[in-house]
């Protein structure tokens, strides 16, 4: 913005600009410079929203950044979608607009968005929001004590790769007792998101929750029939596979029962150990994106003066994403890394979305800067298959060749035990919004979770394990904070492993 007295966070200075952009009398020979002009305010706002989330996650104690994340979403966004509607609904009135090739997804979105727009919603979803963070926050500030010392949970997690089986055990118990501590407070938050999410969809005119948000996620091209036959597949073709590499690995630790503390043991040799700090995770994975394609190792280098924050520590949000900063021109990488093979494919992950931003900038429109998020999540699942050649030291990466042969076969058997959690997630999801009754309870919720454990995750023997089991849905942040947010990983790696394929070719 050219405006030197704009500040995103202050709507004094930023309606002035929505009102010129209402007041333009459009018409065929403008709508371009015009669109241009929202775009860029667009992503002005954008880029302060990006800051205050990141500022948020890195540190959800820190009273500063929730006052201002306060301010964002209890003031600015409102706001913000009310000025949206406003002018998406401006832009639709021109009857003699006819898209372009660059234009016509983007009308499409536009008219979806229009149409199930209600003011009545903005103030719910900005409590939503607040309700999300607040997910954050309390597991943010979860830690265990271990031998002495206090860990973050990614850090005691490393204890489950011990070839200790006692050590695993300990280890596993400390990590689900400190979320059953928090069981009563994370349920109440959940039952406080649901009529609000419900609400949301009757304002806008639907008969539940996910028809609504299907049309809020923009999912065009299948249906929750197709989820369904999706879970069907898993069920029926990956679920064998997966019984069998279970089975595979119990035997090789010389086990009578494979228990949850026994999943991310490698009976091959001792935990790898990729990486002794997030800087040489860094630098080790700059190296490997260069292998990969010079020109996606210039676009981390840019990354690599402030925009990764890649360790873990406490009171910092859960799990990793990558977000864009579209006038600064930078994606941002958090992850919570502790020295895990996960962590490395962590960063390969987030590096494709990163590259992705950074390519899609070639749009004029800040609105085609994302695809569906269906092939976002292409984009890095596959920079995880095409990073894993260079994970041998030879070739710039982490490991010498025994290692680099494990942590590629630890991939390759990760996708597989993958699906089927993904399939929990996914129908858990379609059944509370849908089929659960409106007065549905913690235990009815709990029972459908392990109800659907029992179909998908078989070879795991849970047995004594019931409250850690049936409380799984607690440590999955989509299912609080991006409703219906992750039958994408699913359908991507599909593609992915279409990528990885021709590659191969």
């Amino acid at each position: 913005m050219d405006d030197p007295n704009f500040d995103p966070l202050d709507w004094n200075t930023v309606h002035p600009h929505v009102d010129a952009l209402l007041t333009v009398e459009l018409d065929q020979d403008n709508v371009e410079g015009w669109l241009r002009k929202w775009s860029d305010l667009t992503a002005a706002l954008q880029e302060m929203s990006a800051q205050v989330y990141r500022d948020v996650s890195e540190n959800t104690a820190d009273a500063g950044a929730e006052a201002r994340f306060n301010l964002l979403v209890e003031e600015i966004m409102p706001k913000a979608q009310v000025a949206e509607q406003a002018l998406k609904e401006k832009l639709l009135a021109l009857e003699s607009f006819t898209p372009s090739a660059e234009t016509e997804q983007m009308m499409k979105r536009f008219r979806i968005d229009a149409a199930i727009f209600r003011e009545e919603n903005v103030p719910i979803l900005s409590n939503l929001l607040k309700l999300g963070n607040e997910y954050d926050k309390i597991v943010g500030a979860m830690t265990v004590e271990w031998e002495g010392e206090e860990e973050t949970i990614p850090q005691a997690e490393l204890h489950l790769q011990e070839p200790d089986r006692a050590v695993r055990e300990r280890a596993w118990r400390k990590i689900m007792e400190r979320y059953l501590q928090e069981r009563e407070r994370l349920n109440t938050l959940y039952l406080q998101m649901l009529p609000l999410r419900r609400q949301m969809a009757r304002n806008a005119g639907f008969d539940n929750f996910r028809e609504y948000h299907w049309q809020v996620l923009g999912r065009f091209d299948y249906t929750p029939d197709d989820c369904f036959t999706f879970h069907d597949a898993i069920e029926h073709e990956v679920v064998p596979v997966a019984r069998e590499l279970y089975a595979n690995l119990q035997g090789k630790l010389g086990l009578d029962t494979l228990r949850p503390w026994d999943l991310k043991v490698d009976p091959n040799g001792e935990p790898l150990a990729p990486f002794e700090d997030a800087g040489e995770l860094e630098a080790i994975g700059y190296r490997i994106f260069a292998q990969v394609d010079p020109v996606l190792a210039a676009h981390f280098a840019t990354m690599r003066d402030g925009y990764l924050d890649l360790a873990s520590r406490q009171n910092k949000a859960p799990g990793g994403y990558c977000n864009q900063f579209p006038v600064t021109g930078k994606p941002y990488i958090f992850m919570n890394a502790v020295g895990t093979h996960r962590d490395v494919s962590t960063l390969l992950h987030e590096g494709g979305h990163a590259f992705h931003f950074m390519e899609s900038r070639a749009q004029s429109l800040i609105w085609n800067y994302n695809a569906p998020m269906e092939f976002c999540e292409v984009a890095s699942m596959a920079m995880e298959l095409l990073s894993a050649p260079y994970l041998a030291r030879e070739q710039g990466g982490f490991y010498d060749d025994a290692d680099a042969r494990r942590a590629y076969a630890e991939q390759l058997r990760d996708i597989v035990l993958f699906l089927p959690y993904m399939a929990v997630v996914d129908a858990f999801q379609h059944w509370v919004y849908v089929e659960a009754p409106e007065d549905v309870s913690a235990d009815q919720l709990d029972a459908k979770w392990n109800e659907l454990w029992g179909r998908f995750m078989v070879g795991i023997d849970g047995s004594g394990l019931e409250d850690e089991t049936e409380t799984g849905w607690h440590r999955k942040p989509h299912i609080f904070s991006s409703p219906f947010y992750y039958v994408e990983y699913g359908l991507a790696q599909l593609g992915a492993l279409q990528v990885w394929r021709n590659a191969l070719a």
